[in-house]
């Protein structure tokens, strides 16, 4: 009788433990949810954006993109398209619609570059994509220092919904 006793209390220990970390789990993930977090997959990449800086120069601007990922050609777009909103890859529907102002005042930039530093992505459909980012003109102050693109999946392909600057990242 001594030894169902002895098991059976191991099996109590075992179950309560295991019962306390469950409940800790959840109450985190409770936790996270009223802080308005969202358990989020980041999107996958083929290669390692951090290792690279992507250039552009006004006259060598390359036609469609081959960046390995659907979410760097579609900032690959806007920054073309920063750079000449006229070329005929630029689609309305797939970027902001500022990109595509025309005035003077603008100084549109014929340089510009950019490396991705981080992902966030914000839900299924929404990334954030953080960029260090260069160029030689002014444009809204939206192409040097620290910019952010906001990504949404439309139909299974990316495309930038807005982008901002931050003073540091």
């Amino acid at each position: 009788m001594k030894k169902f006793w002895a098991a059976l209390s191991a099996v109590l220990l075992i179950s309560a433990c295991s019962d306390k970390q469950e409940e800790t789990t959840q109450a985190q993930t409770e936790q996270q949810l009223e802080a308005g977090e969202q358990m989020v997959a980041k999107p996958q990449f083929d290669i390692q954006f951090e290792d690279i800086v992507y250039n552009y120069e006004s006259g060598n601007l390359p036609q469609g993109c081959d960046k390995g990922s659907d979410i760097v050609c579609a900032i690959d777009m806007q920054v073309k398209c920063t750079i000449d909103h006229k070329l005929a890859e630029c689609d309305p529907k797939k970027l902001p619609k500022f990109t595509f102002m025309e005035d003077d005042s603008l100084q549109r930039p014929s340089k510009a570059s950019f490396q991705i530093v981080r992902l966030k992505p914000i839900d299924a459909n929404t990334v954030e994509v953080y960029t260090k980012s260069d160029c030689n003109g002014v444009w809204f102050g939206l192409c040097k220092g620290n910019i952010v693109y906001v990504l949404s999946n439309k139909s299974g392909s990316w495309a930038v919904k807005d982008l901002y600057a931050l003073q540091s990242i």
